[in-house]
């Protein structure tokens, strides 16, 4: 599933992040269509990625009379419903209802409870879509950050859960991180707990998972000093550019970490031999374009002939990571390319 930028709920993208966090209840202040709506989509999510049960939803279901009247009592009522069940963190989402008429949200999160309460502002009528909800999740989730011992570690801001392949995606961060010598600190925020938020100023490096997260970036910079990188590794030479980066960053020396990832690159190439001198042609449209610039990287490498009326190949946005990524896409173009 492609992610969405600017399209689409705003409440759908905040909780796309808040559903990510262990022992976390999510409680949505609106109508009931609001909740069921985006609790269907993040169950068949959930389901695509083998987790057995669905993340705790919950919704204070505003009918006509709490329009009228207001619904800040009975959005309290739901929160302290939610604590108890003894999670470790309660996330309130607004809707654009709650706005429209005016509930006070942040106040009564403000109530003191036996559970840490954070209010996320996700009323999409006053601007924004997805990718707004999303960034302001993670930056409202960042308060709880607090300042920790510093040590050589990187923590990873802003994957897109609902992104194709983001757990492989994760999986060749944290091996390319290997060869560097680099552990992940925080995985902000697939699979994170209240405690590893805590943690996030222990890094000394933020690598964003594409640009779209740079307020998220800049907000941590201002708050916990932390420099970042804006995106995953893409391409071969952007792979070999972002393992220099990071050493840089971290006073780590990357030669012996990009000498060998450039013999993996040969043998990767090596092994889709057959496809070169083959005829290609990209797919057209804005959601290509962007990746476009690595697949001519990838076709120039293989000595491919991108040219109309050639063998279709997939170019997928967002474009895989790093190099075990460029080798699940060479082996869908050999299949388009019968090579």
């Amino acid at each position: 599933m492609a992610t969405p930028n600017d399209d689409g709920c705003t409440l759908t993208g905040a909780l796309s992040v808040t559903t990510e966090i262990a022992r976390c209840v999510t409680l949505i202040h609106g109508p009931a269509g609001c909740a069921h709506h985006n609790f269907s989509l993040l169950h068949a999510l959930h389901a695509s990625r083998d987790f057995a049960l669905p993340p705790p939803v919950l919704s204070t279901d505003m009918t006509e009379k709490e329009v009228i009247f207001g619904g800040e009592q009975m959005l309290e009522e739901a929160v302290f419903c939610a604590a108890e069940k003894k999670p470790d963190l309660i996330c309130v989402l607004s809707t654009c209802v709650a706005a429209a008429i005016g509930d006070d949200v942040e106040a009564v999160c403000r109530i003191p409870s036996v559970v840490p309460v954070v209010h996320i502002p996700t009323a999409g009528f006053l601007g924004g879509g997805f990718l707004a909800g999303h960034i302001q999740a993670l930056i409202s989730l960042s308060r709880f950050a607090g300042q920790c011992e510093r040590v050589p570690s990187v923590n990873l801001i802003g994957e897109k859960t609902l992104e194709y392949e983001v757990d492989e995606h994760y999986r060749e961060v944290v091996r390319l991180l290997t060869l560097l010598g680099a552990p992940v600190n925080v995985r902000f925020v697939c699979g994170a707990t209240l405690d590893g938020i805590r943690r996030l100023g222990g890094a000394s490096l933020n690598i964003l998972r594409d640009p779209s997260m740079r307020p998220v970036g800049d907000h941590l910079h201002r708050e916990l000093g932390i420099p970042y990188i804006d995106s995953f590794p893409l391409g071969l030479g952007g792979t070999l550019r972002f393992l220099e980066l990071v050493g840089r960053q971290l006073s780590l020396d990357p030669s012996a970490a990009v000498a060998a990832e450039e013999a993996l690159q040969k043998e990767v190439i090596g092994t889709f031999a057959p496809l070169r001198r083959k005829r290609v042609t990209f797919p057209a449209g804005p959601a290509a374009e962007s990746a476009s610039r690595f697949g001519y990287e990838l076709a120039e490498t293989l000595d491919l002939e991108v040219r109309e009326g050639g063998n279709p190949v997939p170019l997928p946005d967002p474009f895989p990571v790093g190099t075990s990524g460029i080798r699940r896409l060479l082996h869908r173009w050999r299949r388009k390319c019968h090579a």
